[in-house]
């Protein structure tokens, strides 16, 4: 297929759990992928459970079958355990607080829990940006897809092609995916997350000043004076008026032009 092409599209029905791979995804009134960070995990006192604030959470293994909306979960090498996603969530709940030793609740709303909540539209790379970075710390792809978490991988282009889905503050990129249009918004700021094994939690030694040293180079000037560089991935933000249209492998990615944000 000539051109650039959408080659990947992964959820994460919960928030901070390994993705599903989807061959389609619908367009949500919310402006969201449907099953996208559609439940979190969070503490009594309401905060979320992430890869950022609890390192244990890389040990869950999650898989899932949507279509009868069920999560199968495991940890540490024990028995997998099925749960219904409707109707369930008290038993997950306490599968978790078991897991973690301290009580926690999993919890839904119809918006989800983006992880940008000004562009929480789907998260945008390509497999040659994820192909480059992996080689930096000798990762294959499924670890660099994993550390960094995109929905809507790009293949048919060169590494951090994504980049030019971004134009700057006060600006948008206007681009098509198939029948949906999308704005890149932002070259996504990192967390913890991508320097810590996705399998087992254990950090990635000097990770960031590396990544930062290779990164900032191809950025051809893109952020900000002074920033730290430390940034994959492109923010976006679905157009209004495209609420269930769907997302196909192979769908053609357009780059439209540049549009006030």
């Amino acid at each position: 297929m000539a051109g650039p092409f959408l080659y990947k599209i992964l959820v994460y029905p919960i928030k901070s759990l390994p993705p599903v791979e989807l061959t389609e995804a619908r367009v949500t009134k919310y402006g969201t992928l449907e099953w996208d960070r559609l439940y979190a995990i969070i503490d009594e006192k309401g905060r979320i459970i992430n890869g950022k604030r609890e390192r244990r959470i890389h040990l869950v293994r999650a898989r899932y079958d949507l279509r009868r909306k069920l999560v199968y979960l495991s940890a540490c090498c024990g028995d997998e355990e099925a749960f219904s996603l409707d109707g369930e969530e008290d038993e997950i709940s306490r599968w978790f607080s078991r897991f973690l030793g301290y009580t926690v609740k999993l919890v839904s709303r119809p918006e989800g829990f983006p992880d940008d909540e000004r562009f929480r539209g789907p998260t945008v790379i390509s497999t040659a940006t994820l192909a480059e970075v992996g080689s930096w710390f000798g990762w294959d792809l499924i670890q660099a897809r994993l550390r960094f978490r995109a929905n809507l991988e790009i293949a048919g282009v060169p590494p951090f092609w994504e980049d030019r889905l971004y134009a700057g503050p006060g600006k948008a990129v206007l681009f098509r995916v198939g029948e949906v249009l999308l704005e890149g918004r932002n070259i996504s700021r990192r967390c913890v997350v991508p320097s810590r094994d996705p399998f087992t939690g254990a950090p990635t030694r000097g990770f960031q000043k590396l990544f930062v040293e290779r990164r900032r180079p191809t950025l051809l000037g893109r952020c900000p004076e002074g920033d730290h560089g430390y940034r994959l991935a492109i923010n976006t933000v679905i157009r209004p008026g495209q609420e269930g249209k769907v997302l196909r492998l192979g769908d053609p990615v357009e780059v439209l032009g540049i549009v006030g944000a």
